[in-house]
């Protein structure tokens, strides 16, 4: 049932929309934030579970209601996480013994303060750049954590299939990527790009939250492949230097996704751009730029100060 197919800092639409009529209907359980809101989407799914589980009326119950559920489900789909015509009759099996326990592991209160602490501790360190209010969705029966990054607000989406203990790291790498993105140039897509993106969102972690280290502050990477690294840095960084122009679902598979979808090269341990853009903004600070002034270049910039790729003479 789980399914967490990577942390992805920045999503574009891919124009993918899911087949059910768009109604206008009052998304209930949201607790409104000054900056923003907290969606508790996977309320409104226990509600559906209660109900005959229908395709209608979880358009009705869990779609409609949310357009961060409506966009999240368009996503899925793209990625291919769900498919089209097996997903309506997978929600006729569902039972809700399957999922209580997921429902009980949060409060309003303790959501509460999991967005007040983040934003706080975040704000401490950078301010944001904008006025965009920032919105926690957290939701079932998907699987998977990003950020969108819309024009009218950012939308930090959180599945409960996550493990609470993970939480707070996982909205702070999210809230970091907002920080950054608010920032940086647009540019196209690149392991270039997606290594200095994740790169800053790991090491912003650990300037906001001091209970994060480089062996602990990386999304879903066990301590030991974060040592893994460590000691294959060299062959790291050959690898990722001879791909860093390259696009496409490769890089994801190679470098930057976790779990069943991810392909890395032989012998390597997934995720190792997160290691390898965290070096390279750890570089960056080391010789003198401030987390601001690395936000504002571009990847290709930032890659250039940090002399990260550079020959060893």
């Amino acid at each position: 049932m789980k399914q967490i197919l990577l942390i992805a800092g920045f999503l574009l639409t891919t124009g993918c929309q899911p087949a059910f009529p768009e109604q206008d209907a009052k998304s209930p359980f949201v607790i409104e934030k000054s900056g923003g809101r907290i969606v508790m989407a996977y309320k409104q799914f226990e509600s559906f579970l209660n109900s005959d589980r229908s395709w209608e009326n979880y358009c009705k119950m869990v779609l409609n209601p949310y357009p961060e559920m409506r966009y999240l489900h368009a996503q899925q789909l793209s990625w291919g996480a769900i498919d089209s015509l097996k997903f309506p009759e997978d929600l006729k099996g569902y039972k809700i013994s399957d999922f209580h326990h997921f429902f009980t592991q949060y409060d309003e209160a303790s959501l509460d303060r999991l967005y007040d602490s983040v934003i706080q501790k975040a704000h401490n360190v950078m301010q944001p750049s904008g006025h965009k209010p920032v919105d926690l969705c957290l939701f079932l029966p998907y699987g998977s954590c990003f950020v969108n990054p819309d024009s009218d607000r950012t939308t930090i989406y959180i599945s409960l299939y996550i493990d609470p203990a993970d939480v707070q790291k996982i909205m702070t790498h999210e809230y970091a990527h907002c920080l950054h993105h608010e920032r940086c140039p647009e540019e196209p897509l690149t392991l270039r790009r997606e290594l200095v993106s994740e790169g800053l969102a790991v090491y912003l972690t650990t300037v906001i939250d001091t209970a994060f280290q480089l062996k602990n502050a990386i999304p879903f990477m066990p301590e030991e492949n974060v040592a893994w690294c460590m000691a294959h840095e060299s062959a790291i960084r050959d690898s990722i230097r001879a791909e860093l122009e390259n696009s496409g679902m490769d890089i994801f598979k190679r470098y930057i996704s976790d779990g069943g979808f991810a392909s890395p090269p032989a012998g390597f341990v997934q995720k190792t751009a997160y290691f390898t853009g965290y070096r390279i903004i750890e570089t960056c600070v080391r010789r003198g730029l401030s987390l601001e002034e690395i936000c504002a270049l571009d990847s290709k910039g930032v890659l250039e100060m940090s002399g990260y790729f550079e020959p060893d003479e």
